[in-house]
Formats: C-alpha cells, sequence, structure tokens
C-alpha cells in the first residue's frame, strides 16, 4: 500500500505507521487503509487544482462547493462525501476511479 509522499518525512512516518496497525491487527489495518485511501484522494484533488493552477476560490466557483469546505478537506479536517469528492473530481476533470488504480 504505497500513499504519494506530502513530504520528505512523511514516508518514514507512514512506514512506522504501517509497522504498527499490523502488530496492533487486521481492525488496525483496515483503519489504516480507509485513511491512505482518503488521503490519497486529497492528494489527487490538491495536485490537480495545483496543476491547474485554480485557487480554492476559482474552484469553488466551478463546482458549487464552498470554499471554506474545500479547505477543511484540502487540510485533512473534513472528509468529503462522495457526492461532494465527485463535484470537485468533475469540475476538475478528474476521473475519480482513478485513484483506485494507482498502486
Amino acid at each position: 500500500m504505497k500513499t504519494p509522499p506530502i513530504d520528505d518525512d512523511f514516508e518514514g512516518a507512514w512506514a512506522e505507521i504501517e509497522a504498527e496497525a499490523v502488530a496492533e491487527g487486521p481492525a488496525a489495518v483496515a483503519d489504516l487503509r480507509a485513511k491512505d485511501i482518503k488521503y490519497t484522494l486529497i492528494n489527487l484533488l490538491i495536485s490537480a487544482r495545483r496543476a491547474q493552477r485554480l485557487t480554492q476560490e476559482q474552484l469553488a466557483a466551478r463546482s458549487g462547493v464552498r470554499q471554506s469546505e474545500i479547505s477543511r478537506i484540502e487540510r485533512g479536517r473534513k472528509s468529503p462525501t462522495l457526492e461532494t469528492y465527485s463535484r470537485l473530481a468533475a469540475s476538475l476533470r478528474v476521473e475519480p476511479a482513478r485513484v483506485f488504480r494507482t498502486g
């Protein structure tokens, strides 16, 4: 299970977190995988927005999702609903299923 690195320290920290989850058991591993998917989706949205040189305000205008909600999603403070994620992905012309084919 690979997560796109946010910075150089992230990969080392993630490896430690994975090892702890494995030691705790299957439930902890499942919870960690769910979090991994969440952060992968968020990173995909952030990368697409930045690649298109859009501000959060511009993405809000395109998608109909409030800028404050986009900010909370990008900071990991709020998990987007499937509807919100789909609206953001469509506005950024990102294929939502793409994240599940990466590895």
